[in-house]
């Protein structure tokens, strides 16, 4: 007797050549005249942040603070006081069977002036 119960939960599996068809890749692209990628980083934690005036974004990991500093200044047209940043390494996670890697990132927190803001935080 035949049990197809893994069909049932997981469903078929597709072919290689099918997902890569499938994947379509998600751009943030408001950075006009910057030559990096920076993303606005929306979690709860960062929304607390964002009442301080304190903005988080992930940012190519060869970039320094100073064209952290510019590219949010050029972008959301504000004032940045400080910008503090952040590397990640290379994680493995997971504890079961199924392991899989966190990739290595650049995370920055940038300071604004009092009474400016970044409307994407909000």
């Amino acid at each position: 007797m035949k049990f197809n119960f893994f069909k049932k939960i997981w469903g078929r599996k597709e072919k290689p050549e099918e997902k890569k068809e499938e994947k379509k890749e998600t751009v943030f692209e408001p950075y006009r005249g910057v030559d990096f990628k920076i993303l606005p980083l929306i979690t709860e934690k960062t929304l607390r942040l964002a009442k301080e005036n304190k903005y988080t974004f992930l940012v190519e990991r060869g970039i320094n603070k100073e064209q952290i500093k510019n590219a949010v200044e050029k972008i959301f047209n504000v004032k940045v006081i400080k910008v503090r940043t952040i590397n990640y390494q290379k994680r493995q996670r997971g504890l079961t069977k199924i392991k899989s890697t966190r990739p290595k990132f650049k995370k920055a927190i940038v300071q604004l002036q009092s009474g400016q803001t970044i409307s994407i935080f909000e």
